[in-house]
């Protein structure tokens, strides 16, 4: 049986790691900043040395391209992402799309020609720090003008790490495809299920929706001595207030659901000032959009009465939803197919985390599929994946790819 070259995969992996390594063994390659950049140019030299062919869109997703002959108007498409939250780990996005670059060199070193093209794709920012899945958005056309306006960033930062891709909004509204006939992720589990049932793949069948505001609650400066607490405006009392009382509501109310504030900061910030104003980021998840819909009003108005008890004022702006989605039969099929011919168990489940892939099945049947981390680890530098366990990710996704391409050129 076909198989990949296990070490030239892992060469590549380490290889990686070092570009924006941090002291505790983490990486920090942040979207667009110099550092991504710097990941971006050892891809793109890697496709050249592969003799594979290289392209960049306008949104700054990067392709190695595996040609069938003739060219056929529509392609295969797989990958994932080499940018990384701060000081997260060296697997999370950057083994999805190695792991089909070596798949396209396997099949290229063997002398196979694709019935159809075949692509490997390293989308710009799938982490968020622009706004969450941006490369794949622009890719199905869900991205707008007015998207700009509503980044997770400041407008300065945001010019300058387009320039430093040599990318402009224009050209970010540009990349919209008509071309892909299927798409399928390989990606690290970030959680404990797999390990729990010493299951070597899973099948994820559905990926929860996103929504995130920027939510502002603002009271007022006071002398933290002199100021009785009876009659203090403080911010961080509302926020502090909101972060215990969502983590509760969620828990009793919508579970599986999850929230979470993952950003908290005060204004003045010193020892000596009643805090005047406190910015929180609002994050909430879930597999429904029925229910997503719920938990906003919900935790909307929890803003409001917590706000209310501490008389401050609240105001909350959201940033561009992120849609549940159901992945695709016959991908899945093809995955499971690919995972029985290695001798690999599997099953199916449920993704939590937001990934590209919920982007792409708006336009194609797609599917993904986790490989084991080891006790859940993720975003942190102490993320860590088995090399047996990314081997065996690596030929899931070869046969996949090998069955996608038997069963729609038929």
């Amino acid at each position: 049986m076909l198989k990949i070259n296990e070490e030239r995969l892992m060469s590549d992996l380490n290889e990686l790691a070092k570009i924006g390594a941090t002291a505790d063994g983490g990486v920090s390659r942040s979207a667009l900043t110099l550092a991504d950049i710097e990941g971006r140019e050892w891809f793109k030299n890697k496709v050249a040395e592969a003799g594979l062919d290289y392209a960049i869109d306008g949104a700054g997703n990067q392709s190695a391209i595996l040609y069938s002959n003739p060219k056929t108007e529509k392609r295969i498409l797989a990958g994932s992402h080499l940018d990384s939250v701060p000081n997260g780990g060296r697997y999370d996005g950057p083994l999805g799309v190695l792991v089909v670059f070596e798949a396209l060199r396997t099949m290229k070193d063997n002398g196979i020609t694709p019935a159809i093209t075949l692509e490997t794709i390293n989308f710009t920012d799938e982490e968020g720090a622009i706004m969450g899945l941006l490369g794949s958005r622009a890719v199905v056309g869900q991205l707008s003008e007015s998207d700009f306006s509503h980044t997770k960033i400041g407008v300065d930062d945001l010019e300058q790490r387009l320039k430093n891709a040599e990318l402009t909004r224009e050209s970010m509204l540009s990349a919209k495809r008509d071309d892909v006939m299927a798409w399928v992720e390989l990606h690290i589990e970030q959680g404990s299920r797999l390990e729990d049932a010493g299951m070597n793949i899973g099948v994820v069948n559905a990926i929860v929706g996103m929504r995130a505001f920027h939510v502002t609650f603002k009271g007022e400066a006071a002398h933290a001595g002199t100021k009785p607490m009876t009659m203090r405006k403080d911010a961080l009392w509302g926020a502090a207030q909101f972060v215990l009382k969502a983590k509760q509501y969620i828990m009793d109310n919508y579970t599986p659901g999850v929230c979470n504030v993952g950003k908290i900061s005060a204004k003045p910030g010193a020892f000596n000032i009643v805090p005047a104003e406190v910015y929180c980021a609002l994050e909430f998840r879930h597999g429904s959009t029925a229910e997503l819909e719920r938990m906003q009003t919900d935790l909307l108005n929890l803003l409001d009465e917590c706000a209310k008890e501490f008389d401050l004022d609240v105001s909350y702006e959201a940033t561009p939803h992120v849609h549940p989605a159901l992945m695709s039969e016959t991908v899945m099929t093809a995955i499971e197919s690919a995972s029985d011919a290695l001798n690999l168990t599997h099953g199916r489940l449920l993704s939590f985390a937001g990934h590209d892939t919920q982007t792409m099945a708006t336009i194609a049947p797609s599917a993904m599929f986790f490989v084991p981390s080891v006790d859940g680890i993720s975003h942190n530098p102490a993320e860590y994946t088995n090399d047996a366990d990314c081997i065996n990710g690596a030929n899931v996704m070869l046969h996949t790819l090998l069955n996608l391409l038997n069963g729609m050129s038929a």
